[in-house]
């Protein structure tokens, strides 16, 4: 059995979740010594299980850099594969695969309107007024940071439709905003692991639209109560493959991975 999980607000979670009645956690991740990503230690434990009974994959946005930047990834729990990038990357022990890097970068020039005209789409309705700071992430996609507050939201709906007829995706977490061409993507990176481990039984997790074509193609996918994916979906109990959680913030990831161990012992006694 194959656990693929988002990281960032499905298995980790900034200050912001973080309350005065919090139970015990710890610090998974510091940037420039401040701690930016936090677990609780009941959510610790319940990974080791997970990483114990099923072959578990952390699918990620993030770069490669800033995916090395997990403490616990890196030093304590260390996952044969990674996939970061939203897709883009494949990392099979500790080395970056290179025939899906190449099959990813042949599909974005195939199938994909070129980075210049992705720029040139979003320059005619960005300015500093929202917009506060833009990067390209490794050749791979393109991600503002922005204030949510002062964005156009009937010109980036516009924008989002034309986004996707030129086969690329957009998506607002928090103060960011992603432009990722169609063929980077969480999905079939993680379908390209489970052909090489030979493995088709596949549970996900996430809570963002970049996750929503992995979660789709899960037996089990589980929404944490946040995130686009939730305000889109049936709120609560479960809508075909879709298991809601109950709890919310940091301690959706307890129940997460308390899920993913149930469903392993059910296919244990079911063989």
């Amino acid at each position: 059995m194959i656990f693929a999980s988002d990281l960032d607000q499905t298995l980790l979670y900034g200050k912001r979740f973080l309350t005065d009645e919090m139970q015990s956690f710890q610090v998974v991740e510091v940037l420039e010594g401040e701690p930016i990503s936090h677990m609780s230690d009941r959510a610790i434990q319940l990974l080791h299980e997970v990483h114990q009974q099923s072959l578990f994959i952390p699918v990620t946005t993030r770069t490669i850099e800033q995916y090395q930047r997990i403490l616990i990834f890196q030093n304590e729990l260390l996952p044969r594969y990674a996939i970061t990038s939203n897709g883009g990357n494949v990392i099979r022990d500790g080395r970056i695969d290179e025939q899906w890097s190449r099959q990813v970068h042949s599909r974005m020039v195939n199938e994909c309107a070129p980075f210049p005209d992705m720029l040139a789409g979003f320059a005619q309705i960005s300015n500093d007024s929202w917009v506060i700071r833009e990067r390209m992430a490794e050749d791979l996609f393109f991600y503002s940071i922005i204030d949510r507050e002062k964005m156009p939201v009937d010109e980036l709906r516009d924008f989002e439709r034309w986004v996707t007829q030129q086969n690329w995706s957009m998506s607002i977490q928090g103060r960011k905003l992603y432009l990722v061409p169609q063929a980077v993507n969480k999905r079939d990176a993680t379908l390209y692991v489970c052909e090489l481990e030979q493995d088709e039984q596949l549970i996900a997790a996430g809570d963002s639209l970049l996750d929503l074509p992995l979660l789709e193609a899960a037996q089990l996918a589980i929404v944490p109560p946040h995130g686009e994916i939730y305000q889109i979906r049936n709120h609560g109990g479960a809508v075909g493959n879709f298991h809601f959680t109950q709890a919310s913030g940091i301690s959706a990831a307890e129940e997460i991975l308390q899920t993913v161990l149930s469903w392993y012992h059910q296919l244990v006694k079911a063989t």
